[in-house]
């Protein structure tokens, strides 16, 4: 057997594992959906509505909060995009549900301790929606230095917010309060600037881009210092609003530029010519043939010519011209 072969049946029993492991999987999703389902149910129609429906109906959220993480982490993964990331995602939300099962059925905790739960577990999911950007561009290789310093605030405004939700000494400490929400605003501005980033570059429109890119962060100043000095002045809030404003409009307008100019950039393509230029096969005469059936004009020979464009085959943007082999479009690699 060839060295080739070999790998390409290496390459299919791979695949053919992955098909299976997702497979159980997803299967395993669906029957524990369908059993809190119908234990929900049970518990609505026949039970009073105790402390134990109650966490019944919890535990139903709950799985299917993190249902849904977990499928998309591992939709990430088997599309190689951001990997480190998804695995990270995997893990963090297999161990938050099981945290979560535990304050929830945990007959000597209070109901403040799953109410924590709960706020770690919306902490945990900001988190990692703020952390795809960033995981992103990193992934392509580009601007990895600001991507880096996104997924670092990410990570440490998580860890910030861990501690302020867990630990009650920090809850009612005013500095590490307001540390927390500085954190947090700073992490989500680095996510919205790689965001910003994340569109391709011939797509961006620069002045709209600056614009957006100064009143994020001319924002983010404003609210931490707002934090910080707590000013009253009525005025400082209306120009915080404003700038407000202006960041998130701007923002919207470089997606609708970039979506303009990308239709654009479709519309003026000419790759799907009407005539090529061919030789025939039978008597090798060079001639200009219709897009089609036509004949040779020399022997007469019955030609049929083909073109098709390549396109993505799951958001069917056109593949021409490209820089790296994944679409701009859905990021789906060919």
């Amino acid at each position: 057997m060839h060295a080739a072969d070999s790998t390409r049946l290496d390459e299919q029993d791979a695949a053919a594992t992955r098909l299976r492991l997702k497979r159980v999987f997803l299967w395993t999703l669906v029957l524990s959906l369908t059993a809190c389902t119908l234990a929900a149910v049970v518990v609505l129609l026949i039970d009073q509505f105790s402390d134990t429906s109650v966490r019944v109906l919890l535990t139903l959220a709950a799985l299917a909060l993190h249902s849904g993480a977990a499928l998309a982490c591992a939709h990430s993964l088997e599309r190689r995009r951001r990997p480190a990331l998804s695995v990270a995602g995997l893990v963090l939300f297999g161990l938050n549900f099981a945290i979560l099962l535990f304050c929830t059925w945990g007959g000597a905790l209070q109901e403040e301790t799953r109410a924590r739960a709960w706020n770690a577990t919306v902490a945990l999911l900001i988190a990692y929606l703020l952390a795809i950007p960033c995981a992103e561009l990193y992934s392509r290789n580009v601007r990895r230095i600001l991507a880096l310093a996104g997924l670092a605030a990410v990570a440490i405004a998580f860890a910030w917010w861990l501690a302020f939700i867990w630990s009650e000494d920090l809850t009612h400490h005013e500095t590490f309060s307001k540390g927390a929400a500085i954190v947090a605003i700073i992490a989500f501005s680095l996510s919205h600037t790689c965001l910003l980033f994340w569109l391709p570059d011939r797509l961006r429109v620069r002045p709209v881009l600056t614009l957006a890119i100064v009143s994020i962060w001319a924002l983010a100043i404003g609210l931490s210092v707002t934090i910080i000095e707590e000013p009253r002045d009525d005025m400082w809030f209306r120009a915080l609003g404003a700038v407000g404003v202006v960041d998130a409009s701007s923002s919207l307008a470089l997606v609708i530029l970039a979506r303009l100019r990308q239709v654009a950039r479709v519309e003026g393509l000419q790759t799907a010519a009407r005539q090529v230029e061919l030789r025939c096969p039978r008597c090798l005469t060079l001639q200009t043939v219709n897009v089609g059936p036509s004949n040779c004009s020399a022997c007469g020979l019955k030609l049929h010519v083909e073109i098709e464009e390549p396109r993505c085959p799951k958001c069917n943007y056109l593949l021409w011209q490209l820089p790296e082999p994944r679409c701009p479009e859905c990021g789906t690699p060919f």
